[in-house]
Protein backbone atom coordinates (compact mmCIF):
# COMPACT_ATOMS: atom_id res chain seq x y z
CA UNK A 1 0.00 0.00 0.00
CA UNK A 2 1.21 3.34 -1.10
CA UNK A 3 1.53 6.10 1.13
CA UNK A 4 1.18 9.83 0.14
CA UNK A 5 2.52 12.94 2.21
CA UNK A 6 3.09 16.66 1.85
CA UNK A 7 6.76 18.36 1.57
CA UNK A 8 6.88 21.86 1.22
CA UNK A 9 5.21 21.84 -2.59
CA UNK A 10 3.03 19.38 -2.95
CA UNK A 11 2.51 15.73 -2.44
CA UNK A 12 5.14 12.78 -3.33
CA UNK A 13 3.55 9.24 -3.41
CA UNK A 14 6.31 6.98 -1.59
CA UNK A 15 8.03 5.58 -4.47
CA UNK A 16 8.84 2.32 -2.57
CA UNK A 17 11.80 0.50 -0.09
CA UNK A 18 13.33 -0.68 -3.30
CA UNK A 19 13.88 2.70 -5.08
CA UNK A 20 14.88 4.37 -1.86
CA UNK A 21 17.00 1.94 -1.49
CA UNK A 22 18.58 2.31 -5.34
CA UNK A 23 18.88 6.09 -4.51
CA UNK A 24 21.63 5.54 -1.58
CA UNK A 25 23.13 2.91 -4.08
CA UNK A 26 23.06 6.32 -6.38
CA UNK A 27 24.53 8.60 -3.52
CA UNK A 28 27.40 6.18 -2.15
CA UNK A 29 28.53 6.00 -6.08
CA UNK A 30 28.72 9.75 -5.65
CA UNK A 31 31.10 9.23 -3.15
CA UNK A 32 33.42 7.28 -4.58
CA UNK A 33 33.44 9.30 -8.05
CA UNK A 34 34.43 12.83 -5.71
CA UNK A 35 36.84 11.01 -3.81
CA UNK A 36 38.41 9.40 -6.78
CA UNK A 37 38.49 13.07 -8.48
CA UNK A 38 40.47 13.98 -5.49
CA UNK A 39 42.95 11.63 -6.23
CA UNK A 40 43.36 12.70 -9.57
CA UNK A 41 43.80 16.46 -8.98
CA UNK A 42 46.04 15.55 -6.08
CA UNK A 43 48.12 13.38 -7.93
CA UNK A 44 47.57 15.96 -11.02
CA UNK A 45 46.51 13.27 -13.62
CA UNK A 46 43.31 15.53 -15.11
CA UNK A 47 45.15 16.07 -18.19
CA UNK A 48 46.47 12.72 -18.53
CA UNK A 49 44.06 12.10 -22.05
CA UNK A 50 43.50 14.90 -24.12
CA UNK A 51 40.20 13.52 -25.72
CA UNK A 52 36.80 13.09 -24.47
CA UNK A 53 35.13 11.15 -23.39
CA UNK A 54 37.37 8.26 -25.04
CA UNK A 55 40.62 8.21 -23.93
CA UNK A 56 42.80 7.85 -26.60
CA UNK A 57 40.00 7.16 -28.48
CA UNK A 58 39.58 4.16 -26.58
CA UNK A 59 36.87 2.67 -23.74
CA UNK A 60 40.32 0.61 -23.02
CA UNK A 61 43.37 2.48 -23.64
CA UNK A 62 46.69 0.30 -23.52
CA UNK A 63 48.08 0.59 -20.33
CA UNK A 64 45.70 2.37 -18.02
CA UNK A 65 45.92 -0.29 -15.42
CA UNK A 66 49.63 -0.12 -15.07
CA UNK A 67 50.18 3.63 -15.11
CA UNK A 68 49.11 5.77 -12.17
CA UNK A 69 47.90 8.86 -14.04
CA UNK A 70 45.99 6.73 -16.74
CA UNK A 71 44.08 4.58 -14.08
CA UNK A 72 43.08 7.58 -11.66
CA UNK A 73 41.81 9.41 -14.93
CA UNK A 74 40.47 6.81 -16.47
CA UNK A 75 39.12 5.56 -13.68
CA UNK A 76 37.59 8.57 -12.62
CA UNK A 77 35.17 8.51 -16.04
CA UNK A 78 34.58 5.02 -15.75
CA UNK A 79 32.69 6.00 -12.36
CA UNK A 80 31.39 8.80 -13.77
CA UNK A 81 30.09 7.33 -16.61
CA UNK A 82 28.52 4.49 -13.83
CA UNK A 83 27.06 7.41 -11.78
CA UNK A 84 25.58 8.79 -14.78
CA UNK A 85 23.73 5.89 -15.90
CA UNK A 86 22.73 4.89 -12.39
CA UNK A 87 21.17 8.54 -12.29
CA UNK A 88 19.11 7.78 -15.62
CA UNK A 89 17.93 4.88 -14.11
CA UNK A 90 17.00 6.96 -10.86
CA UNK A 91 15.02 9.10 -13.31
CA UNK A 92 13.49 6.35 -15.45
CA UNK A 93 11.86 4.92 -13.23
CA UNK A 94 10.75 7.46 -10.79
CA UNK A 95 9.18 8.67 -14.60
CA UNK A 96 7.61 5.40 -15.57
CA UNK A 97 5.83 4.86 -12.12
CA UNK A 98 4.35 7.61 -11.99
CA UNK A 99 2.45 7.05 -15.11
CA UNK A 100 4.46 8.97 -17.72
CA UNK A 101 5.19 8.27 -21.41
CA UNK A 102 8.25 6.11 -21.99
CA UNK A 103 8.81 7.65 -25.42
CA UNK A 104 9.57 11.00 -23.56
CA UNK A 105 11.87 9.48 -21.39
CA UNK A 106 13.59 8.17 -24.59
CA UNK A 107 13.78 11.70 -26.59
CA UNK A 108 15.09 13.41 -23.60
CA UNK A 109 18.27 10.40 -23.73
CA UNK A 110 18.76 11.16 -27.47
CA UNK A 111 19.00 15.03 -26.55
CA UNK A 112 20.74 14.46 -24.30
CA UNK A 113 23.52 12.00 -26.15
CA UNK A 114 22.77 14.73 -28.86
CA UNK A 115 24.26 17.72 -26.24
CA UNK A 116 27.24 15.36 -25.15
CA UNK A 117 28.19 15.10 -28.58
CA UNK A 118 28.26 18.98 -30.14
CA UNK A 119 30.45 19.26 -27.06
CA UNK A 120 33.28 16.70 -27.97
CA UNK A 121 33.16 17.63 -31.27
CA UNK A 122 33.58 21.19 -30.40
CA UNK A 123 36.13 20.14 -28.25
CA UNK A 124 37.93 18.10 -30.83
CA UNK A 125 37.93 21.37 -32.85
CA UNK A 126 40.63 22.75 -31.64
CA UNK A 127 42.54 24.41 -34.30
CA UNK A 128 39.10 25.89 -35.64
CA UNK A 129 38.05 29.14 -33.48
CA UNK A 130 34.48 29.35 -36.05
CA UNK A 131 33.94 25.29 -35.53
CA UNK A 132 34.52 24.96 -32.53
CA UNK A 133 31.96 28.07 -31.56
CA UNK A 134 29.38 26.67 -33.66
CA UNK A 135 29.32 23.41 -31.95
CA UNK A 136 29.59 24.99 -28.54
CA UNK A 137 26.82 27.11 -29.69
CA UNK A 138 24.16 24.30 -30.58
CA UNK A 139 24.78 22.42 -27.59
CA UNK A 140 24.09 25.84 -25.39
CA UNK A 141 20.62 25.75 -27.24
CA UNK A 142 19.77 22.04 -26.94
CA UNK A 143 21.02 22.72 -23.26
CA UNK A 144 18.76 25.98 -22.67
CA UNK A 145 15.94 23.56 -24.33
CA UNK A 146 15.84 20.58 -21.66
CA UNK A 147 16.48 23.21 -18.68
CA UNK A 148 13.34 24.81 -20.51
CA UNK A 149 11.59 21.58 -20.61
CA UNK A 150 12.36 20.36 -16.36
CA UNK A 151 11.19 23.93 -15.72
CA UNK A 152 7.98 23.90 -17.56
CA UNK A 153 7.55 20.33 -16.54
CA UNK A 154 8.34 21.12 -12.66
CA UNK A 155 6.14 24.16 -12.41
CA UNK A 156 3.15 22.82 -14.50
CA UNK A 157 2.97 18.77 -14.98
CA UNK A 158 1.55 16.93 -12.08
CA UNK A 159 5.06 15.21 -11.39
CA UNK A 160 5.93 13.37 -8.13
CA UNK A 161 8.86 15.41 -6.05
CA UNK A 162 11.06 11.83 -6.49
CA UNK A 163 10.09 12.70 -10.02
CA UNK A 164 11.30 16.35 -10.55
CA UNK A 165 14.91 15.92 -7.94
CA UNK A 166 15.76 12.69 -10.08
CA UNK A 167 15.21 14.81 -13.63
CA UNK A 168 17.13 17.43 -11.64
CA UNK A 169 20.16 14.89 -10.75
CA UNK A 170 20.21 13.70 -14.35
CA UNK A 171 20.08 17.18 -16.01
CA UNK A 172 23.04 18.09 -13.12
CA UNK A 173 25.21 14.87 -13.64
CA UNK A 174 25.23 15.39 -17.34
CA UNK A 175 25.86 18.93 -17.35
CA UNK A 176 29.07 17.75 -14.75
CA UNK A 177 30.42 15.57 -17.50
CA UNK A 178 30.25 18.26 -19.70
CA UNK A 179 32.32 20.76 -17.76
CA UNK A 180 34.85 17.51 -16.80
CA UNK A 181 35.19 17.33 -20.92
CA UNK A 182 35.51 20.72 -21.52
CA UNK A 183 38.30 21.15 -18.81
CA UNK A 184 39.99 18.13 -20.87
CA UNK A 185 39.63 19.93 -24.05
CA UNK A 186 39.84 23.17 -23.15
CA UNK A 187 43.13 22.79 -21.03
CA UNK A 188 41.63 24.96 -18.46
CA UNK A 189 41.62 24.97 -14.52
CA UNK A 190 38.61 27.49 -14.20
CA UNK A 191 36.64 24.49 -15.86
CA UNK A 192 38.03 21.45 -12.89
CA UNK A 193 36.75 24.22 -10.67
CA UNK A 194 33.42 24.21 -11.74
CA UNK A 195 33.47 20.66 -11.90
CA UNK A 196 34.59 19.80 -8.95
CA UNK A 197 32.07 22.60 -7.47
CA UNK A 198 28.92 20.78 -9.14
CA UNK A 199 30.32 17.65 -7.81
CA UNK A 200 29.56 18.80 -4.49
CA UNK A 201 25.85 20.24 -5.07
CA UNK A 202 24.99 17.01 -7.17
CA UNK A 203 25.75 15.10 -4.18
CA UNK A 204 23.94 17.62 -1.58
CA UNK A 205 20.84 16.77 -4.32
CA UNK A 206 21.30 13.15 -3.97
CA UNK A 207 20.77 13.56 -0.29
CA UNK A 208 17.67 15.41 -0.45
CA UNK A 209 16.55 12.21 -3.26
CA UNK A 210 17.52 9.64 0.02
CA UNK A 211 15.43 11.65 2.16
CA UNK A 212 12.08 12.62 0.58
CA UNK A 213 11.96 8.43 -0.44
CA UNK A 214 12.38 7.53 3.25
CA UNK A 215 9.56 6.37 4.80
CA UNK A 216 9.88 8.30 7.95
CA UNK A 217 10.65 11.49 6.37
CA UNK A 218 7.27 12.82 7.30
CA UNK A 219 8.60 12.28 10.49
CA UNK A 220 11.53 14.26 10.86
CA UNK A 221 10.62 17.35 11.75
CA UNK A 222 12.06 19.01 14.52
CA UNK A 223 9.05 21.03 16.93
CA UNK A 224 10.10 23.83 18.15
CA UNK A 225 9.08 27.59 19.01
CA UNK A 226 8.78 30.12 16.41
CA UNK A 227 11.64 32.31 17.00
CA UNK A 228 13.89 29.41 17.42
CA UNK A 229 12.57 28.30 14.13
CA UNK A 230 13.38 31.63 12.53
CA UNK A 231 17.21 31.69 14.19
CA UNK A 232 17.50 27.81 13.21
CA UNK A 233 16.30 28.57 9.97
CA UNK A 234 19.25 31.39 9.23
CA UNK A 235 22.07 29.90 11.29
CA UNK A 236 21.76 26.78 9.31
CA UNK A 237 21.35 28.48 6.01
CA UNK A 238 24.35 30.68 6.68
CA UNK A 239 26.89 27.60 8.07
CA UNK A 240 25.67 25.45 5.17
CA UNK A 241 26.89 28.60 2.45
CA UNK A 242 29.98 28.88 4.22
CA UNK A 243 30.82 25.44 4.32
CA UNK A 244 30.10 25.54 0.47
CA UNK A 245 32.21 28.77 -0.18
CA UNK A 246 35.02 27.06 1.82
CA UNK A 247 34.78 23.92 -0.57
CA UNK A 248 35.08 26.52 -3.71
CA UNK A 249 38.52 27.92 -2.05
CA UNK A 250 39.88 24.60 -1.48
CA UNK A 251 39.16 24.01 -5.59
CA UNK A 252 40.64 27.07 -5.88
CA UNK A 253 43.71 26.26 -4.33
CA UNK A 254 44.28 22.51 -5.63
CA UNK A 255 43.41 23.46 -9.22
CA UNK A 256 45.14 26.58 -9.51
CA UNK A 257 48.60 25.18 -7.59
CA UNK A 258 49.12 21.25 -8.38
CA UNK A 259 52.99 21.01 -7.13
CA UNK A 260 53.64 21.07 -3.44
CA UNK A 261 52.42 23.28 -1.44
CA UNK A 262 52.48 27.08 -1.90
CA UNK A 263 53.66 28.13 1.63
CA UNK A 264 53.60 25.46 5.11
CA UNK A 265 52.32 28.25 7.69
CA UNK A 266 49.72 27.14 9.76
CA UNK A 267 48.33 30.58 10.91
CA UNK A 268 50.69 32.53 9.16
CA UNK A 269 50.35 32.80 4.99
CA UNK A 270 53.75 33.51 3.29
CA UNK A 271 55.64 34.67 6.91
CA UNK A 272 52.85 37.54 7.08
CA UNK A 273 49.13 37.57 8.76
CA UNK A 274 47.96 39.67 5.43
CA UNK A 275 49.70 38.27 2.43
CA UNK A 276 50.27 41.00 -0.53
CA UNK A 277 47.12 41.26 -2.67
CA UNK A 278 48.56 40.75 -5.97
CA UNK A 279 47.38 38.50 -9.15
CA UNK A 280 51.03 37.29 -8.83
CA UNK A 281 50.47 36.41 -5.31
CA UNK A 282 47.59 34.73 -6.25
CA UNK A 283 48.01 30.93 -4.82
CA UNK A 284 49.04 32.41 -1.19
CA UNK A 285 45.74 34.63 -1.44
CA UNK A 286 43.79 31.85 -1.81
CA UNK A 287 45.38 30.13 1.12
CA UNK A 288 44.91 32.82 2.83
CA UNK A 289 41.03 33.08 2.32
CA UNK A 290 40.79 28.95 2.71
CA UNK A 291 42.46 29.16 6.25
CA UNK A 292 40.68 32.20 8.00
CA UNK A 293 37.53 31.28 6.03
CA UNK A 294 37.82 27.92 7.48
CA UNK A 295 37.93 29.34 11.28
CA UNK A 296 35.07 31.13 10.44
CA UNK A 297 33.22 27.99 9.83
CA UNK A 298 34.48 26.40 12.86
CA UNK A 299 33.21 29.23 14.31
CA UNK A 300 30.17 28.99 13.22
CA UNK A 301 29.61 25.57 13.30
CA UNK A 302 30.88 25.86 17.28
CA UNK A 303 28.49 28.55 17.95
CA UNK A 304 25.37 26.63 16.28
CA UNK A 305 25.75 23.00 17.97
CA UNK A 306 25.99 25.59 21.47
CA UNK A 307 22.43 27.54 20.26
CA UNK A 308 20.84 24.20 19.52
CA UNK A 309 22.01 22.08 22.63
CA UNK A 310 20.77 24.95 24.49
CA UNK A 311 17.26 25.70 22.51
CA UNK A 312 16.56 22.89 21.45
CA UNK A 313 14.92 19.98 23.10
CA UNK A 314 16.71 16.72 23.95
CA UNK A 315 15.63 13.97 21.85
CA UNK A 316 15.33 15.68 18.51
CA UNK A 317 17.49 14.58 15.55
CA UNK A 318 18.69 17.97 14.81
CA UNK A 319 20.71 17.95 17.75
CA UNK A 320 22.92 14.62 16.91
CA UNK A 321 23.89 16.18 13.39
CA UNK A 322 25.14 19.21 14.41
CA UNK A 323 27.29 17.60 17.02
CA UNK A 324 28.33 15.12 13.88
CA UNK A 325 29.33 18.22 12.29
CA UNK A 326 31.74 19.72 15.27
CA UNK A 327 32.76 16.15 15.84
CA UNK A 328 33.56 16.04 12.15
CA UNK A 329 35.16 19.68 11.93
CA UNK A 330 37.62 18.72 14.95
CA UNK A 331 38.78 15.96 12.31
CA UNK A 332 38.29 18.65 9.53
CA UNK A 333 41.30 20.82 11.34
CA UNK A 334 43.71 17.98 12.07
CA UNK A 335 43.61 16.49 8.71
CA UNK A 336 44.54 20.02 7.17
CA UNK A 337 47.28 20.91 9.61
CA UNK A 338 48.36 17.43 8.36
CA UNK A 339 48.46 17.63 5.04
CA UNK A 340 50.98 21.24 5.68
CA UNK A 341 53.05 18.67 8.04
CA UNK A 342 53.23 16.01 5.67
CA UNK A 343 53.69 18.08 2.20
CA UNK A 344 50.41 17.38 0.69
CA UNK A 345 50.20 13.36 1.86
CA UNK A 346 47.95 11.47 -1.35
CA UNK A 347 45.78 10.04 1.29
CA UNK A 348 45.65 12.63 3.98
CA UNK A 349 45.07 15.40 1.15
CA UNK A 350 42.29 13.16 -0.05
CA UNK A 351 40.29 12.40 3.15
CA UNK A 352 40.61 16.37 4.22
CA UNK A 353 38.71 16.58 0.71
CA UNK A 354 35.93 13.78 1.69
CA UNK A 355 35.49 14.87 5.02
CA UNK A 356 34.96 18.27 3.80
CA UNK A 357 32.11 16.60 1.88
CA UNK A 358 30.82 15.44 5.11
CA UNK A 359 30.65 18.47 6.60
CA UNK A 360 28.94 19.47 3.48
CA UNK A 361 26.57 16.71 3.65
CA UNK A 362 25.79 17.47 7.18
CA UNK A 363 25.14 20.95 6.82
CA UNK A 364 22.63 20.43 4.29
CA UNK A 365 20.87 17.75 5.85
CA UNK A 366 20.96 20.36 9.10
CA UNK A 367 19.36 23.29 6.84
CA UNK A 368 16.71 20.94 5.59
CA UNK A 369 15.38 19.64 8.90
CA UNK A 370 15.46 23.36 9.73
CA UNK A 371 13.29 24.16 7.10
CA UNK A 372 10.72 21.02 8.05
CA UNK A 373 10.64 22.67 11.46
CA UNK A 374 7.31 22.56 13.15
CA UNK A 375 6.56 25.53 15.45
CA UNK A 376 2.97 24.44 16.59
CA UNK A 377 1.89 23.43 20.44
CA UNK A 378 -0.45 20.68 18.61
CA UNK A 379 2.77 19.46 16.98
CA UNK A 380 4.45 19.24 19.35
CA UNK A 381 1.94 17.79 21.29
CA UNK A 382 1.29 14.96 18.31
CA UNK A 383 5.12 13.93 18.85
CA UNK A 384 5.37 13.99 22.16
CA UNK A 385 8.06 16.76 22.37
CA UNK A 386 7.08 20.06 23.58
CA UNK A 387 9.04 23.39 22.17
CA UNK A 388 11.67 24.67 24.62
CA UNK A 389 11.06 27.53 26.33
CA UNK A 390 13.19 30.67 24.96
CA UNK A 391 12.72 32.27 28.58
Amino acid sequence: MQRSFDMVDGSLNHPGKAWHRYSIVVALSTVLLIWWGAAVTTEKAGMAFADWPLSQGSLNPDGWLKQAPYFLEHGHRLIASLVGLLTLGLFATAFVRSGKNALELLLLVIVLAVMVELVRRGGAERMVAEKKEIYWWAASAVGAGVVAWLTISWKFRKWTLTCRLSALALLLVTFQALLGGIRVTEVSDSFAVLHGCLAQAFFCLLILIVLASARAWPNWQPVVSNQVRTILRIGTGILCGAVFVQLILGALMRHHHRHGLADTGIVLTGGDWLPEFTWSNEILVIMFFHKYWGFLVAFLTVSLAVWVMRFVAKGQFIRRLVAGMAALLIVQICLGISVIMTGKSFWITNFHVLNGLMILALSFVTTVFSWRSNSTIEGALEKGVLPVSES
